[in-house]
């Protein structure tokens, strides 16, 4: 009977575990396109022993676990690759959407028809439509800094809402993984072996969560797993998710940060600083790198286009003889006070050298006892204390008091702090931001176009109103050109009533190149005169500057060089002036569409147009370039983790073919079993 029976008992258990296999197999099958699902098996075993008889007789097969076909390494490799992939993926989409907008821009070709008008106005000064159309190409273009830059706050705008809802996804991810780790720690503490699916379901969360920011993951105790940010930050602890918001910039509120979700949904710590990979990474990283300095850059180009061109009609006298009023107003220097500042100094800014400036928002911090810092927010760089006189040489800054504020002057700003800042005070200083959407064309009279020089240089003297020249040397003097400030050494002519009065200029001794002479400045006609001024100036050197201050202001001065070597004393030259006729500053206005102006006097206004445009270009391909190699990492790694993870329906269709005929033979002994039991009945 014992031994029926064992063939019974044995034969039952071979059936039961042919039919869990043959499910696994079928659920395998079922699950082969479901994203995360891990390839089942089972893990059969034989059942104890029994000892009868001096022998030992087994008692059929069970099954002692369903096991998935997963391996940490690979896993952690593809969560890796997704984040990069995804990051690389997201800012090279936002760099082709710079670039096609910087690129069909059209500013360029709007700088080159601006000047184009100014040397027709400077083919015929006199010319009404000449400076009518310049006029228009004025407005068209400050329309397409206008749209331009408008078309990059679109752009800024779009990064705030992809952000949002990036943070959003972030947190129903979190919270899914933590509920996740509750079920798998309550499921396994009761001893109920391994919740494949539930492990597969988070392990699909992390990888869904990886896509969206670069995550790292540690194992803990009960089969749960911590989660934290690429800077550290922890994500998910155990069964709890820290829930992630976004809150506006500390600086400048029309930016978006990532922060923690703060005590009664108020702002938390800000963690944007450090987080990478994935959607949110990519987008912070564009906007950091790329998006702000295109701004910047576009606005530093406005700016140093129209400052320039303001300083030029300064210099020159329009159809009614008044000096140039500015052509276009500038979008100014932009500052923010950080929202944690203690203190309550009022803080302004205005660019000072277009020269200097650049594309690079500053940091201003006060260190108390009047002391401050000064740091490049985009590159990290603490610029040193200047104290020297002048303009703060590149990666420095001076301090200085004025009026009873501080003047801070770096990069081509100056900003005035008045007031009692609060020591650790921050001030964001952004010089050109606001270049491109702000710059204005104010200028609407075409008579108004500074087209004339204040002067005309001519060889000899006003004698009865005619020019007679009876100079016998080849000293030359220069038609003249504006400076802000007169160079030390130089004469100074002041308190002229107006522009138009005729200058002369006598040499009353002899000498050649290097050597002294002497010089006197009259008004009028002839050298009976009165006289403005006198002095000596080196022929060819560095004091050889005359400065004529601007009539009525204190805005510059016109300086004319005296060159050459001097024959004799008694040579003369005239300064006339420069009349409704004349083009000097017309022709001086057209030359600055290729001056070296900008960068320290290393780039013309087109050069920093190309620059801005190959900075874009260069990430833009770049970008692409490492998101086609991460995707192929990507790839490599998921075929990787498939290869032991993933269902092969060929071993499925084997094993469906083993496990069935294993059924059968199972069944088959248990109908011997039966009939051998059947038989032994009717015997007894």
């Amino acid at each position: 009977m014992s031994g029926v029976s064992g063939i019974l008992s044995s034969a039952l258990s071979g059936l039961q575990v042919a039919q869990d296999a043959l499910q696994v197999t079928g659920n395998n099958i079922a699950n082969v396109n479901t994203p995360g699902y891990s390839q089942e098996s089972v893990v059969q075993s034989s059942l104890p022993t029994t000892f009868l008889g001096g022998q030992y007789y087994g008692n059929g097969a069970q099954v002692s676990s369903v096991q998935r076909a997963y391996s940490s390494f690979l896993q952690s490799q593809v969560w890796s690759a997704t984040a990069q992939a995804s990051g690389q993926s997201t800012l090279s989409t936002s760099l082709q959407g710079l670039l096609g907008t910087l690129s069909g821009g059209a500013i360029a070709s709007s700088i080159n028809q601006f000047f184009s008008g100014a040397a027709q106005v400077a083919a015929s000064p006199e010319s009404v439509p000449a400076r009518q159309a310049l006029l228009s190409n004025a407005q068209s273009l400050s329309q397409t800094f206008n749209s331009l830059a408008q078309q990059l706050d679109f752009i800024n705008t779009g990064v705030n809402q992809q952000i949002s809802q990036s943070v959003q996804e972030i947190n129903t991810l979190s919270n899914g993984i933590a509920q996740l780790n509750s079920q798998i720690a309550s499921l396994q503490g009761q001893g109920n072996g391994n919740p494949n699916s539930l492990l597969d379901q988070r392990d699909q969360l992390i990888t869904e969560l990886n896509a969206q920011v670069g995550v790292q993951v540690l194992p803990q105790s009960g089969g749960q797993v911590n989660v934290y940010l690429s800077n550290g930050q922890v994500l998910v602890a155990d069964s709890k998710a820290f829930s992630l918001q976004t809150q506006p910039n500390p600086y400048d509120g029309q930016s978006l940060n990532v922060g923690y979700l703060g005590p009664n949904g108020g702002p938390g710590a800000d963690i944007s600083t450090g987080l990478s990979g994935g959607v949110l990474g990519g987008l912070l990283q564009f906007r950091s790198q790329s998006l702000i300095p295109a701004q910047n850059g576009l606005g530093l180009l406005a700016d140093g286009l129209a400052a320039s061109v303001n300083a030029q009609q300064a210099q020159g006298l329009d159809l009614n003889g008044n000096p140039g009023a500015p052509l276009f107003q500038l979008g100014g220097v932009q500052i923010f006070a950080h929202q944690g500042n203690t203190g309550s100094a009022s803080v302004s800014g205005q660019i000072r050298d277009v020269a200097a400036l650049t594309a690079d928002n500053y940091i201003v911090s006060y260190q108390g006892s009047g002391q401050w810092s000064v740091q490049d927010q985009s590159t990290g760089q603490i610029l040193s204390s200047y104290s020297g006189s002048g303009t703060p040489p590149s990666g420095t800054f001076s301090v200085q008091s004025s009026g009873g504020a501080q003047v801070l002057s770096f990069a081509g700003v100056q900003v005035s702090v008045s007031g009692n800042p609060g020591n650790g005070d921050r001030f964001l200083v952004e010089p050109t931001h606001l270049g491109a959407v702000s710059l204005q064309t104010v200028l609407s009279n075409p008579a108004q176009i500074a087209a004339a020089s204040p002067y005309v240089s001519s060889p000899g003297e006003l004698v009865n109103g005619a020019l007679q020249n009876a100079n016998l040397g080849n000293l030359t003097l220069s038609s003249g050109s504006y400076v802000s400030t007169a160079p030390s050494g130089s004469t100074v002519v002041s308190g002229l009533a107006s522009f138009p009065t005729p200058l002369q200029i006598t040499l009353s001794s002899g000498g050649s190149s290097g050597s002294a002479v002497g010089y006197v400045v009259s008004s009028g006609s002839g050298t009976s005169s009165g006289v403005i001024a006198t002095g000596s100036v080196t022929l060819g050197g560095s004091g050889s500057f005359i400065d004529i201050a601007y009539p009525g202001t204190s805005g510059g001065y016109w300086q004319v060089n005296l060159s050459g070597s001097l024959a004799a004393s008694g040579d003369a030259f005239t300064l006339s002036p420069g009349g409704p006729g004349s083009n000097g500053n017309a022709a001086a206005l057209a030359a600055l569409g290729t001056a070296r102006i900008l960068g320290n006097g290393q780039s013309t206004f087109n050069d920093q147009t190309a620059q801005l445009l190959t900075q874009v270009t260069t990430q833009a391909q770049q970008a692409q370039s490492n998101a086609q190699a991460q995707g192929n990492l990507l790839s490599q790694a998921q075929a990787a983790q498939q290869s032991v993870s993933g269902v092969n329906l060929d071993q499925e269709a084997a094993n469906l073919i083993q496990y069935q005929q294993a059924y059968q033979a199972a069944a088959k002994a248990i109908s011997v079993g039966n009939s051998l039991f059947q038989s032994l009945l009717q015997a007894l």
